[in-house]
Order: structure tokens, then C-alpha cells, then sequence
């Protein structure tokens, strides 16, 4: 019996080795090459940064520069406040990432566990919004942000010195018009509303409140698409450039995206590529 067990044993198992398909080569020659496709502008953008004015100029389709020069970055920084641009960019973007979240949470769990009088009607309403395009709405949006100084005036009195940084060219005047998201309501709303009901019903029966509930319960479960929501949310904030570029006269108050503007139409040198892939 031993001799059977340990002869057993020594039998070497099968090995199975997938077959070799052409098809599957080709599918990775083929997921390469669209790869290369999407990194071939930003390679190019990086390569064309380290080139010289004349490099550029003299061979504007070549690949590799002649000769490696960091003037571009050196001009980036020191022709404009790039540095103060990007800062704003930054806090823009923060702001409106953690607002949008924020009221986005609280407006999904309100129509996904809450029962109130026309709660699908409202949610209608918001998600019919998200039909109207910003070019439609910038110039009220405009009129309003300008005049929040004088209304700020006329509610906290003519030397609140809070009124100052409610209009045009400061943070607020940046970012109150996307404060809240249509689309986060909505992407979080049909997410909560895959949670278990019984959540709820036990966490009202055990005497948590809904803010105890919606905080500890529903936001850690639903960390996925919280973060998913965010990625979109920075990803608009960052890119905005016509907001921005209608909101602020005062070059403190500039994001990136204004600055980058500044080395496609330089009048006296024209549009300077170094910099600008810099």
C-alpha cells in the first residue's frame, strides 16, 4: 500500500499550455498600436517643449529636438505669473470638486431614501437641466455674479469687507456657478438606489438619524462611485476656460488655462510653441 501511495505520488502531473492563436497576436499588435496613437501627441507635445525657437521653426516636423534646451520652460515661468495660474487652478478646481460631492450626496440620498411631496417631479426638473448647454446660461450667470458686491452691500451694509470677494475676480465669483452637478445627483441617486433597502430600515430601527445613516453607512459603501463622480468633477473644473476667461480682468485672478491663451496669441512674437507644449 505505501509503494502505491508514494509511486502515486511521484507521478508527474499534466501541464496544460494554451495554445498559441494568431488572432490573439494580432489583437495585441493592434491594442499597441491605438496605444501609440493616444501617447504619440504628448510625446510629441514633451519633445517639441525641450526644443529651441529655431529648432522649431527650421524643422517643424521632426521629431527629436537637435538640441536639448529648457529655455521654453524657463520662458513659461517668467512671462507670465504661470506659478499664480496654476495655484488658481488648483483652488478652483478644489472647490468645486468638494461642493459638487458635497451637495450631490446629500441631494441623491434625499431622492433615493426620503419620501417628500413631488420628489420624482424635481428630480426630473434637475436632470432636464442637464440639457442646457452653458453657453446659454453664462451671461445670467455673469450679470448675477457681478452684481453680488452691491447686493452683499445692501444686506450686510456698505463696510462689510466680505463684499468684496463675492463678485468678479475672486475665488467665489469662479466657482459659484458650479457648486452643484445635475449629473452627480444623478449618477449617485441610481447608485444609492442599488443599496439594500434594509439598510435603511435597520439603521431606522436601531434609532440612527439620516445624517448618522446617510455618513456612515451609505457614503463608506458607495466610496467607488463617490470617487468615480470626483475624477469627472475635476476633470470639468480644471478644463474650463470660458467662465474663467469672461469672470476675471485681473491676471491674480487667472487660471491655467488663460495663461496657456497668452502664448497661442502673442501679437509681437506670434504663437510660441515652445512654451506652449511646455
Amino acid at each position: 500500500m505505501s509503494s502505491l501511495t508514494s509511486e502515486s505520488n511521484l507521478d508527474p502531473k499534466p501541464v496544460y499550455r494554451e495554445k498559441f492563436r494568431w488572432s490573439d497576436l494580432g489583437m495585441q499588435f493592434l491594442l499597441f498600436g491605438i496605444g501609440l496613437i493616444i501617447a504619440l501627441p504628448i510625446i510629441i507635445a514633451i519633445l517639441t517643449s525641450f526644443k529651441s525657437p529655431l529648432d522649431i521653426n527650421s524643422n517643424p516636423y521632426s521629431i527629436f529636438p537637435e538640441s536639448w534646451s529648457f529655455d521654453s520652460y524657463r520662458t513659461a515661468w517668467t512671462s507670465v505669473p504661470f506659478g499664480r495660474y496654476l495655484i488658481n487652478s488648483v483652488i478652483q478646481s478644489s472647490l468645486i470638486v468638494a461642493a459638487q460631492i458635497l451637495f450631490s450626496i446629500m441631494a441623491a440620498y434625499a431622492f433615493s431614501f426620503l419620501e417628500f411631496p413631488g420628489r420624482n417631479l424635481l428630480f426630473y426638473v434637475i436632470l432636464g437641466s442637464l440639457m442646457v448647454p452653458f453657453q446659454l446660461t453664462f451671461i445670467p450667470s455673469f450679470l448675477i455674479v457681478s452684481n453680488l458686491p452691491d447686493q452683499c452691500r445692501v444686506l450686510l451694509g456698505e463696510t462689510a469687507a466680505l463684499c468684496d470677494n463675492v463678485g468678479a475676480n475672486s475665488y467665489f465669483g469662479l466657482v459659484v456657478p458650479f457648486l452643484a452637478s445635475a449629473f452627480g445627483v444623478f449618477l449617485l441617486r441610481q447608485f444609492f438606489l442599488g443599496l439594500p433597502r434594509d439598510l435603511h430600515d435597520s439603521a431606522r430601527i436601531d434609532g440612527a438619524s439620516n445624517f448618522r445613516f446617510l455618513w456612515q453607512i451609505v457614503v463608506p459603501l458607495s466610496k467607488g462611485a463617490i470617487s468615480a463622480f470626483g475624477i469627472f468633477s475635476f476633470l470639468s473644473a480644471w478644463s474650463q476656460y470660458l467662465w474663467p476667461l469672461i469672470i476675471t480682468n485681473d491676471a491674480q485672478m487667472r487660471t491655467i488655462q488663460i495663461g496657456i491663451r497668452f502664448f497661442l496669441f502673442d501679437q509681437e512674437r506670434g504663437v510660441q510653441w515652445g512654451p506652449l507644449m511646455a
